[in-house]
């Protein structure tokens, strides 16, 4: 297999973390709390300067005997009816939380017109699948029962993440969908970790981390999600797994230096299958959370540009049609 190579702009950030001294959390070699401390250290760079928006609200979803945190982000304020993205952030189940992922739903928010609900649910290990999925429920609830008197339209309402979250974002779905519940508009899939399999070619290519994220790792963080092994074909925990048909059209993206990359392309491969709306973008010569890197890096700009206008469609009336691959 021919990788494409890295893009350029890559080196120029690689010199810059240097500089800085910053690399990423490598919770494989340091005790989990020292992980989470380096691992919001480093995402700090991507959220320097991040761009205004009308209002950002902090909130709170009880769920059981805790509570979410929950950040309600606003590109504007002269409306009373914005359609809401629902965003679960990256980190493996385990790392990150609302502020790490602040510039990239900043961005979102702006760029589609939605407001952007970013949910801060439990972590692994301290909380384990199924939690997270309960925590995502608990959002959808709350959004729909809650959103009138937040300036919300719930009847409007798409689910995303990115890597751990896109995992979440689409296991939600399904839920939804197995509770009977009403299902939501659209789900954004931003390089998902979508199957605790790592026999794929991508694993095999980039699964030595020299991109940074690694094989080892992801296999570390499903042991931190799952409570035993036969939880990893279990179709909520690992989507890849789970019958799609019925579900509301996607948006997939995948980047071409990251291990992941093939379980986004096998999950765009079953959506289709099954019948559902779907559109798979590729960006190729990036790593894995390339998108957090906008203010340094032309394609996750364009791949912002891209989920948000992906959002708009869906949201603003507009039927999202899926690109023919």
């Amino acid at each position: 297999m021919t990788t494409v190579p890295a893009h350029p702009q890559l080196a120029e950030i690689a010199a810059m973390l240097r500089r800085q001294g910053l690399s990423p959390a490598d919770p494989l070699t340091t005790p989990l709390a020292e992980a989470r401390f380096a691992a919001t250290v480093y995402n700090s760079v991507w959220n320097e300067a991040p761009p205004p928006v009308a209002k950002a609200r902090d909130l709170g979803i009880a769920v059981g005997d805790r509570v979410v945190p929950v950040r309600i982000l606003y590109p504007e304020n002269s409306r009373e009816d914005l359609p809401v993205l629902l965003y679960f952030h990256g980190g493996g189940f385990v790392l990150n939380g609302i502020d790490t992922h602040d510039r990239l739903t900043r961005l979102l928010a702006l760029g589609s017109g939605a407001a952007v609900v970013v949910v801060g649910y439990g972590l692994a290990p301290e909380h384990r699948f199924p939690s997270q999925i309960d925590d995502a429920l608990a959002a959808v609830a709350w959004v729909r029962r809650e959103g009138s008197g937040l300036g919300l339209d719930a009847s409007r309402l798409a689910l995303g993440g990115d890597s751990a979250g896109a995992t979440l974002a689409l296991a939600a779905q399904l839920a939804l969908r197995e509770r009977g519940l009403p299902p939501v508009a659209f789900g954004l899939l931003l390089y998902g970790m979508f199957s605790a399999r790592l026999d794929t070619p991508s694993h095999a290519e980039f699964g030595d981390g020299r991109y940074g994220l690694s094989t080892a790792r992801v296999d570390w963080f499903w042991q931190q999600y799952l409570s035993d092994g036969a939880q990893r074909d279990n179709p909520l925990a690992a989507p890849l797994h789970a019958e799609f048909a019925g579900l509301p059209p996607q948006l997939v993206i995948a980047a071409g230096l990251d291990c992941l990359r093939d379980d986004s392309r096998a999950v765009a491969d079953r959506l289709r299958t099954a019948g559902v709306p779907v559109r798979l973008s590729v960006y190729e010569g990036v790593p894995h959370s390339f998108m957090q890197m906008s203010a340094y890096l032309e394609p996750a700009r364009h791949a912002v540009a891209e989920a948000a206008a992906a959002v708009t469609a869906a949201l603003g009336g507009d039927r999202y049609l899926a690109a023919a691959e």
